[in-house]
């Protein structure tokens, strides 16, 4: 019963059941978003040194590819590479 309300959860919001660290992460990447304010990347962000900024509030090289990883899965993280650079969309 427990893991079916969580599958319906999952489905109306897909934060439900991600680890801690990956929804640190998420709220830690909201700090990144709208810091471009070219037009060609509205919604699109970069972050720029990603490991050493995220590293400065508490996470570990590992925690962030992971989370990366977690948040990708549950569809609300978007990631491209464009000329050597790493640009997100949280969704």
């Amino acid at each position: 019963m427990i893991l079916q309300l969580t599958r319906l959860y999952c489905t109306v919001n897909p934060l439900v059941g991600l680890s801690t660290t990956a929804l640190r992460l998420y709220g830690a990447l909201e700090v990144f978003r709208n810091a471009e304010d070219d037009d060609n990347t509205r919604d699109w962000f970069r972050a720029p040194q990603r490991d050493r900024r995220l590293r400065a509030t508490g996470f570990s090289k590992a925690d962030i590819d992971k989370g990366l990883d977690a948040l990708v899965k549950a569809g609300v993280l978007e990631i491209r590479n464009k000329r050597r650079t790493l640009w997100y969309l949280l969704k």
